[in-house]
């Protein structure tokens, strides 16, 4: 059960997170803080920012996991 939620349902959560994102304009870009979340049009440059963060997480790391393994 731990390898199905592990290997299927948080990819797919994260996927759907980020789309989620892309569509809405808005970025999350902390748990806690002031900025939780980033609006795309007020400031833009922060929401790419955050977006090629999450990228890179979605993208890097499940290579570099895949390399490892």
């Amino acid at each position: 059960m731990a390898e199905f939620v592990a290997f299927y349902i948080l990819p797919a959560v994260f996927v759907l997170t980020y789309l989620l994102q892309l569509w809405s304009g808005f970025a999350v870009a902390g748990i806690s803080g002031d900025q939780v979340l980033v609006d795309r049009r007020t400031r833009p440059g922060p929401y790419w920012f955050i977006m090629a963060i999450q990228t890179m997480i979605l993208v890097v790391a499940p290579i570099l996991v895949g390399m490892w393994g």
